[in-house]
């Protein structure tokens, strides 16, 4: 995967809700490619021929009794 330009890290901070300082972003996306290098390096045999749960979340109260 190659690496994320600065211009990556300001869409995705952007898209977030979070702001980065412009003097920040290099070592932010040193440490954000560096996390991104580290887990395409796991390798858990046989998880691509595991089916994904869904994630279903409690709908909320309605406050009817």
């Amino acid at each position: 995967m190659p690496d994320l330009t600065d211009e990556d890290i300001r869409t995705l901070a952007r898209v977030c809700g979070v702001t980065i300082p412009p003097e920040l972003i290099t070592e932010v996306g040193y440490s954000l490619n560096g996390v991104l290098e580290a887990l395409d390096n796991i390798d858990i045999p046989g998880l691509d021929e595991i089916e994904p749960l869904p994630i279903i979340r409690p709908a909320p109260p309605t406050g009817e009794a």
